[in-house]
């Protein structure tokens, strides 16, 4: 639902953009039609922009610190436009602070949208160039060891118990995730097979990859 959201404040934004060119090139018609809805619209794009953040705090501190400050700039100005619309009086004064706002609102959405799929290029990459190494267990002291892996959008911390040459059981101390729980079930395989470099599990790749990676530390 969040990426939902993101696309149709996206939407809502690009409707109100397209005010500022029926204007300029004088097409009367159509920048009355605008005009029209245009108050409907920017509330309706504060409105969504609300429920997107709301929807998407629980994978924020998974993000580039960038992308929820512009996000929360973005609903910040837009709330304070429709605000000032309704407090100042004067149309002249009114329309100046109103361009000025648009301007820093179209600066933070360019700016929120090429951070996100930056940081989302970084986290595939960064998938991407997981491998995962062999591991001799019989040669591991019996013990239990502490690994991680930190792919950006997915992290996972995990305890390894190793009993007599073999591992005998892994415990997820920490998965952060969004759509890969189910990839936890992938330890009951490592521990079947007694090797790190199992199958993944489907629908849930990436985080089985990360958790993969996160044994192959503990067990190094």
């Amino acid at each position: 639902m969040g990426i939902i959201t993101g696309y149709l404040c996206l939407l809502c934004l690009c409707i109100l953009l397209v005010k500022a060119l029926t204007r300029k090139f004088h097409f009367v018609k159509m920048d009355r039609i605008i005009m029209r809805i245009h108050k409907t619209v920017s509330a309706a794009f504060l409105i969504i922009c609300i429920l997107h953040i709301i929807l998407v705090y629980p994978v924020l501190k998974m993000r580039h610190m960038l992308v929820p400050v512009t996000g929360i700039l973005i609903a910040g100005v837009s709330a304070a436009m429709i605000a000032l619309c309704h407090m100042v009086k004067n149309k002249k004064r009114n329309l100046t602070i109103h361009r000025i706002l648009s301007l820093v609102m179209l600066c933070c959405v360019v700016g929120h949208i090429v951070i996100y799929f930056v940081d989302y290029k970084n986290y595939q990459t960064r998938i991407h160039e997981i491998q995962i190494e062999d591991v001799t267990i019989s040669d591991i002291k019996d013990g239990r060891y502490t690994g991680f892996y930190d792919a950006g959008y997915i992290y996972a911390k995990v305890e390894v118990t190793v009993k007599d040459g073999q591992i005998t059981n892994i415990n997820i101390l920490k998965h952060n995730n969004e759509r890969g729980a189910l990839a936890e079930t992938i330890t009951d395989e490592v521990i079947a097979k007694q090797q790190v470099d199992v199958d993944t599990i489907s629908s849930a790749t990436n985080s089985s990859m990360v958790i993969k990676k996160a044994i192959e530390n503990a067990l190094k």
